[in-house]
């Protein structure tokens, strides 16, 4: 999962110039980035390591990047 989403920030920097900064999730995504992570159940260490704020939504099919004007918004989970 890890190397997955360094690939889309990747081709996302490539293609617009940007780094993104909102990584989109559904809670199965997260759980394999956790588990990757050492099972990191700290929401806010992932974001510093990714350097992306997470939107964790059951719609999202397959993880993808966007960089938005928005300043972030937590909710807890």
């Amino acid at each position: 999962m890890l190397s997955f989403i360094y690939r889309l920030a990747r081709d996302f920097e490539k293609e617009h110039g940007i780094h993104p900064n909102l990584l989109y999730l559904n809670p199965t995504h997260l759980q394999f980035l956790r588990e990757q992570l050492d099972n990191e159940e700290q929401l806010d260490n992932i974001v510093k390591l990714l350097g992306m704020e997470i939107m964790i939504t059951k719609e999202v099919i397959h993880p993808h990047v966007v960089w938005t004007h928005l300043p972030s918004q937590r909710q807890a989970m």
